[in-house]
């Protein structure tokens, strides 16, 4: 159990911004651009990161580090001394599966983020509003889940250029086309459990929900 904020915090730089894995600008990026405000995030363990970004964040976890992490005051006082808005930080955490109902209410959010924790675009898209974002990568194959689901519209990509995230709409027509002759479907990825070979990736996709 994280007993100070050293502690704490210290677990969530190991995992995230001591390897490059923090992801701020892409957050900063999104918020900039489409006006981002809450945020859902399953899978997230201990990546604190969005609270500094976006007033409204909850996070589904099943790991207990998460659960004793999120449940330690020092870790409100990292938010609150380093977000990028006036309002307080309100910040939710679940422990739970979140393929399980985990008691949020549907539509609510404008932000679904899906790293490296399986499917989440499928059984969290009731919790993203109609015209909110999925923000994805293909680690584990749901950003190629996204682009055969018709209630998901790819609207731009994210790479990371000279150590900075970068947004792009542009030429998405070249996205998402496999580099092997193969039949993309929902059966498929479920049981590769991974992303597969495009010709044209990018490092995240963000997806607008159109239905």
């Amino acid at each position: 159990m994280t007993t100070s904020t050293e502690d704490a915090i210290a677990v969530y730089r190991e995992h995230y911004v001591d390897k490059g894995f923090e992801r701020l600008d892409l957050f900063q990026r999104l918020a900039e651009g489409y006006g981002i405000e809450s945020a859902l995030y399953p899978g997230s363990f201990v990546h604190i990161t969005p609270s500094l970004v976006y007033p409204v964040t909850t996070y589904v976890e099943t790991d207990a580090r998460a659960k004793a992490f999120f449940a330690d005051p020092a870790v409100y006082a990292f938010v609150n001394r380093h977000k990028a808005y006036d309002r307080d930080p309100q910040i939710t955490f679940h422990a739970a599966d979140y393929r399980s109902d985990f008691g949020e209410l549907e539509n609510r959010y404008d932000l679904l983020i899906s790293q490296y924790a399986g499917f989440v675009s499928q059984p969290c898209k009731r919790y993203l509003k109609i015209g909110g974002l999925l923000l994805v990568n293909n680690s584990h194959g749901d950003a190629s889940m996204a682009s055969i689901d018709n209630d998901y519209a790819l609207i731009a990509i994210a790479n990371r250029i000279g150590g900075k995230y970068r947004l792009s709409e542009r030429d998405l027509d070249a996205y998402f086309i496999p580099k092997a002759a193969l039949e993309v479907t929902r059966e498929y990825l479920e049981e590769l459990g991974r992303g597969i070979g495009y010709t044209t990736s990018a490092s995240s996709y963000i997806f607008k929900r159109v239905g």
